[in-house]
């Protein structure tokens, strides 16, 4: 389709400076001016290079008006950064400002291209009368308008061509009769980079095309921000969720202050009503601008936790999901149907598909392709012409995305749990107190904490001191409400700023650089300056965790949990070794309270009765040092409840069981099933005979039976409670209930899957079966993870099967770990 004259001459201003308000008479006799020395062949490739700026806004439309080709580039750019650029694209001009032409010129030389530099301030202010007549602003919707290099989060970026079709679709979505957030009464906020592609077809192409006015504000602070706002009554302000974070955090500190404030925000969360909330706080939305409609998130995945807290202020957030390639919307939520979390529903000329839980789109919105790059445009689509997004994301019953994370930026953790870094970096900037930024990064096989410390913090201490300061007020508090595999196990900590592009997306593979690098000067510096302390006690601990944990160096500064990787049985073991070596009494669960190997040395100098170096763990001599005597639990519930619940699995779930055959026929031995679901208890009872089930016992953490009714039913269940403040005496109870000859049920991974695949196996339970040389029968479930996930609270119809397999008698050559890992690699299957 063809279309001429698009930007028409309106009585109507188009553009709001801090200085000055430009009509689009104005604006259209500029652009003319600079068409003038812009390339007029079609398709000509011109850079616009330059900070935001009204030159900016007339350079780029002149490229149209020539019917070339406008590339953007980031004004914060390297001379390498633009050289590759112009290399790639090999463009016959390129705009650019006082601040970038240095820049630009070097990367041209570096480059060797033949690319015309044309300044944009030489035209300033040249154009200051404007005639009436027609911009000639006119394409045929399938000619390529514009090459966005993407912005490098994880590598080399690539040239994406969009068409002007590829715009449109997405412009008319937003300023049709259906969604109007853009018509000719709005006042657009121009704030970030318009070198990428959401804030340029979000706050300029758009409503310059809708025939409505965009506000420029000068910088991204805050005075320069709510100004532009107030000077331009600003009604849509586009963003990304950094800026609504730091927007909220900032509001919601002064409502904390005030008790009336907290209280009324608390009625406000309660009630759900915008129109409510936005008269309770009123001058909060004054502050804005009073005129602001709707603020529109992008660029990355908006937390939920931020999404509810503005709406409980009355702000109206749409988020939006896209990326560079399609232009940029795949989805976005309609006024009237936010949901905090949910990116809203796809464009009207959009398909989208779930295929392997990754985001799949086709429709006019999607690029032409990766510029000069063919194979790498062929790689990103299917046989059926899905461009495969690489974000993970589910659709509801009505059709609408929720974006559960990406694909690429996934953790996998050596125990297979996966893990969203953006999660736990939003839980650990709540501390803002302490952390200006964060970033999380998986490298030697722990989650490190990458931690850009407060200003005031840091003032006037070493990074060892900040190091431990964050360590104490920030990794302490999160590890202890954290699942085990979410813990952050060592901080590193940054001066400056997080490799970010410039819509705050963090450069991942930047990030890991640094680890691999060892650019944090906690670590560079603190080496040489800690010195050691003279204790005999803190040498034995320092040697004694060396070997356990086979580390090569330990700092006394080093947190027991986070940097040396303590986990409960560690820590069982290490209160044994403290007790046997210096008859100090230490508590397992305890210990993490020293938060540094030198604060538990110094508690041990203080204690300590003898000093008595045993040269490993006996857990052979802890599991028998203690009479077989079971405590005493009444069972009169237990044939009922088993009988009740496999009467109920069996009809509602089709439940199967296999392999009874391999259940000893007496015992002691323990049974190690995968741990699927909340199901997983009764089911794995479901093939034993009565007269082996009442010699079972399970053993449960107590903060799963807190309330006294729970603890009852416990007892009638043989179900004993693990006690985490005394892990010592909960391993010896276990212990005990094998060697008076009964059975043991514990489940290996010791939580849930969330995935439906098998996490580590934790080795409790190879100590137990290789020191009392008892049998393990693993336990296969499948099925019950599908009727009732992690997240679900009622299960659905499902068949279930569980298999008992074949007993395995440990080797007493074997290592613990190699007979968890043997058991593991029985259950899983093939």
């Amino acid at each position: 389709m063809y279309y001429e004259n698009k930007i028409k001459v309106i009585d109507r201003v188009a553009i709001v400076t801090p200085t000055e308000e430009i009509s689009y008479a104005e604006m259209l006799e500029n652009i003319r001016l600079f068409a003038r020395y812009t390339p007029v062949q079609k398709e000509a490739k011109t850079i616009v290079f330059a900070e935001n700026s009204v030159e900016w806004i007339y350079s780029f439309f002149s490229i149209w008006q020539n019917k070339g080709i406008a590339i953007p580039v980031d004004a914060s750019s390297t001379v390498d950064d633009v050289a590759y650029i112009l290399n790639d694209a090999k463009p016959e001009a390129i705009w650019v400002s006082e601040q970038t032409e240095d820049t630009a010129r070097q990367a041209i030389e570096k480059a060797g291209v033949d690319t015309v530099v044309l300044r944009m301030d030489d035209l300033s202010g040249l154009a200051a009368h404007a005639e009436t007549k027609e911009t000639g602003i006119s394409f045929e919707d399938s000619d390529v308008c514009v090459i966005l290099y993407t912005s490098g989060t994880t590598g080399f970026p690539k040239g994406v061509m969009l068409t002007f079709k590829n715009l449109l679709v997405n412009i008319d979505a937003i300023s049709c009769k259906e969604v109007p957030i853009f018509n000719k009464n709005s006042s657009t906020l121009i704030l970030l980079p318009l070198h990428h592609v959401m804030p340029l077809v979000g706050t300029l192409v758009a409503p310059i095309f809708s025939e409505s006015q965009v506000v420029l504000c000068p910088t991204m602070s805050g005075p320069d921000i709510m100004a532009s706002l107030q000077r331009g009554k600003v009604t849509v302000m586009v963003g990304v969720p950094r800026l609504w974070q730091t927007l909220y955090n900032g509001i919601k500190k002064k409502i904390d202050e005030s008790a009336l404030a907290s209280t009324l925000y608390k009625l406000c969360e309660k009630m759900g009503s915008y129109g409510f909330s936005k008269k309770v706080f009123a001058s909060v939305h004054k502050k804005l601008g009073g005129h602001l409609v709707y603020c529109v998130s992008g660029g990355a995945a908006l937390d939920k936790e931020i999404g509810n807290g503005m709406k409980t202020l009355g702000i109206t957030v749409l988020e939006g999901y896209g990326m560079t390639e399609t232009s940029p919307m795949i989805c976005f939520t309609r006024p009237g149907d936010v949901i905090p979390g949910c990116s809203g529903l796809p464009l009207p000329c959009c398909e989208c598909k779930i295929i392997d839980g990754e985001m799949c789109v086709k429709g006019d919105n999607v690029m032409k392709g990766y510029y000069n790059r063919p194979e790498e445009t062929a790689e990103l689509f299917d046989e059926n012409g899905y461009l495969h997004t690489g974000d993970l994301a589910r659709l509801d019953e009505k059709g609408r995305v929720y974006i559960t994370g990406r694909k690429k930026e996934i953790i996998v953790l050596s125990n297979g749990k996966n893990v969203q870094p953006v999660e736990i970096e939003f839980k650990l900037e709540k501390y803002d107190q302490f952390v200006k930024e964060c970033a999380v990064s998986y490298y030697n096989d722990k989650l490190v904490a990458v931690i850009v410390p407060q200003d005031d913090i840091a003032k006037d201490k070493t990074d060892a001191e900040i190091e431990a300061l964050l360590k104490h007020e920030v990794l302490e508090p999160y590890n202890n409400e954290a699942m085990n595999y979410k813990k952050v196990m060592s901080i590193l900590v940054l001066h400056g700023a997080l490799p970010r592009t410039r819509l705050s997306k963090i450069q991942r593979f930047k990030v890991l650089d640094m680890l691999k690098n060892g650019v944090s000067a906690a670590n560079t510096q603190a080496e040489g300056k800690i010195v050691e302390p003279d204790m005999e006690e803190y040498r034995i601990m320092r040697d004694y965790v060396m070997k356990e944990k086979r580390l090569d160096t330990v700092r006394p500064t080093d947190h027991l949990e986070t940097d040396l990787g303590l986990d409960s049985l560690d820590r069982v073991s290490m209160q044994e070794f403290i007790e046997q070596t210096f008859g100090a009494e230490v508590n397992a669960d305890s210990i993490l309270s020293f938060s540094t190997l030198q604060a538990l040395a110094e508690h041990i100098a203080k204690q300590k009765k003898h000093t008595e170096v045993t040269e490993e763990m006996d857990w052979h001599t802890l599991l028998t040092s203690t009479p077989a005597v079971l405590p005493s639990t009444p069972t009169a519930l237990l044939p009922v409840t088993a009988a009740i619940t496999e009467l109920f699995n069996r009809l509602y779930f089709r439940l199967s069981v296999k392999g009874k055959e391999n259940i000893p026929a007496k015992g002691p031995f323990i049974i190690a099933p995968n741990h699927q679901s909340f199901l997983d208890g009764p089911i794995v009872t479901s093939g034993l005979s009565f007269s082996t089930l009442k010699d079972c016992y399970f053993y449960a953490t107590e903060e799963h039976v807190k309330s006294k009714a729970r603890q009852s039913f416990a007892r009638q269940c043989n179900i004993i409670l693990m006690q985490r403040a005394n892990l010592k005496t909960s391993i010896q109870n276990m212990a005990q209930v094998l060697r008076a000859g009964k059975n043991l049920i514990i489940f290996p991974e010791g939580r849930r899957t969330n995935t439906g695949e098998m996490g580590q196996f934790k080795k409790t339970f190879a100590i137990l079966s290789k020191e009392l040389r008892v049998p393990i029968v693993p336990v296969r479930i499948t099925g019950a993870f599908e009727a009732l996930p992690r997240q679900k609270s009622l299960p659905r119809p499902h068949k279930i099967t569980v298999e008992y397999l074949p007993a395995i008698m440990p080797d007493t050559s074997k290592s613990y770990d190699e007979i968890a890992e043997q058991v593991k690699k029985a259950i899983a299957l093939d």
